[in-house]
């Protein structure tokens, strides 16, 4: 009995520890699921779980607030409140007992004011925040763009290496079958020793190539998790069909008469010039006779009297004028600010040469990769022939494994090729389309009131 006791105390601790073990799977749960994605759902859970997004909707909303703050502070009434209490000694008067500090002064007051007008400053300073919300908003929606094309690299850089990788997976499949047949070839005397070292050595650089394909998509698949805050091995299918894109693009000058009404910076741009020419007229008020009128109303009492609370209210209104030293220095200030302005008018016009720059790049871009995959595919389809054709010459002993290895080669060249260009091509059209200005993808938003 008492062995038997021991024995069930040993063994306890393993039945425990057996009953509450969880493996690696059942821990992440859901995460190591596989999940299908398109570009579309991919995008759209990329924005979900951004936490530069979420960074940005927090810097829209402070930008927002900022700007009703600017209303309140040019058009609404201005109020504090204020109170006090302390007891003054001097040489005279000398502090004699603590209880003396209860019979301590306290008093307290408040005080409203309301400008009226100031020479158009706060109309005018809330015209520049007006201004400065219009070009938050569309920073807003420009940075949320650029995550879109974030998104669409990551999804298409997995894409790119999954379609590699059976790229690859197919090179070695066709090897090996090389090198199977060229062994038996070989023990019947139909082919010689180097054929089948040949044979032998595209067959372990298969291996090795798609060993590099796989790493590659190891890699993808890592930052393509990782962006959604999943497993970074947690495997995904993803939408083999890429759309060409092939429809014929407008005329030059029609994208650039497009870009300028509709990119982001060029929106910015032109709010920002007139907010520059509102601080020009600003800056040129503070040299000129400033005139106010003032609301203002205020109230108080002493609380260690039994006086009531008292009340003033009334209207002020006058007018300053700041000359320095004889004006000669606000005179080199108004220069300054006119400078300064005719500086921010050229800043745009180069800014304007800039953006021809930017979009006939993008536009050039996009139709350099249209035409280069028409021509891979051609190629492809040459190289394909070709491989197919030499490899039964080489079967029937007409060409020899060089000649195979050549042609083998040529195709894999071509299907990396051809890989490459058709899922780039996508993400060209929509950095052009960015580049004019258009929206790659709406993403709905809470919107800030």
């Amino acid at each position: 009995m008492r062995k038997l006791l021991v024995t069930c105390l040993f063994l306890w601790p393993a039945l425990l520890a057996a009953g509450t073990s969880f493996t690696p799977s059942q821990a992440l749960g859901e995460d190591l699921q596989e999940r299908y994605f398109d570009l579309h759902s991919y995008i759209e859970a990329y924005l979900d779980n951004s936490l530069n997004l979420q960074v940005q909707n927090n810097s829209l909303e402070i930008a927002h607030n900022n700007y009703q703050n600017a209303f309140t502070q040019a058009f609404l009434p201005s109020f504090s409140l204020s109170a006090q209490a302390g007891k003054d000694y001097d040489r005279d008067h000398r502090l004699s007992s603590w209880s003396e500090f209860r019979r301590a002064d306290s008093s307290a007051q408040a005080n409203g004011e309301w400008n009226l007008f100031n020479s158009g400053k706060d109309v005018l300073n809330y015209k520049s925040a007006s201004l400065q919300w219009q070009i938050a908003r569309i920073d807003y929606d420009s940075q949320l763009q650029q995550y879109v094309l974030e998104a669409a690299q990551i999804y298409y850089d997995l894409l790119r290496a999954a379609k590699l990788l059976d790229v690859y997976k197919d090179d070695l499949s066709v090897a090996e079958s090389q090198y199977e047949q060229d062994k038996v070839l070989y023990d019947n005397g139909l082919k010689t020793r180097s054929d089948v070292l040949q044979s032998e050595t595209n067959w372990r650089s298969s291996q090795l190539s798609l060993f590099s394909a796989q790493n590659d998509y190891e890699n993808a698949l890592k930052n393509f998790n990782i962006a959604l805050n999943r497993s970074v091995e947690a495997p995904v299918s993803l939408d083999e069909e890429v759309d060409s894109v092939t429809q014929e693009l407008p005329s030059l000058d029609q994208d650039l008469t497009y870009a300028l009404a509709h990119r982001y910076d060029a929106r910015t741009q032109r709010l920002a010039l007139q907010q520059q020419d509102l601080q020009k007229t600003l800056d040129n008020l503070d040299t000129l006779p400033s005139f106010f009128v003032n609301l203002f109303a205020s109230t108080g009492r002493e609380f260690n009297s039994h006086q009531v609370w008292g009340y003033n209210y009334g209207v002020s209104a006058g007018i300053t004028f700041d000359l320095g030293f004889f004006y000669l220095d606000k005179s080199r200030t108004r220069r300054n600010t006119l400078l300064t302005n005719k500086n921010a008018h050229l800043q745009y016009e180069q800014f304007l040469r800039g953006l021809r720059d930017a979009v006939v790049e993008a536009r050039n871009t996009l139709l350099l990769q249209m035409r280069s995959l028409e021509i891979s595919k051609l190629r492809l389809n040459t190289a394909q022939e070709r491989f197919d054709a030499t490899q039964l010459k080489y079967k029937n002993g007409l060409m020899s494994a060089t000649d195979l290895t050549v042609a083998r080669q040529e195709l894999i060249s071509s299907q990396v090729d051809y890989v490459t260009l058709l899922c780039d091509l996508t993400l060209t059209y929509m950095k052009y389309q960015y580049a004019l200005g258009n929206p790659i993808y709406h993403y709905q938003t809470e919107p800030v009131s």
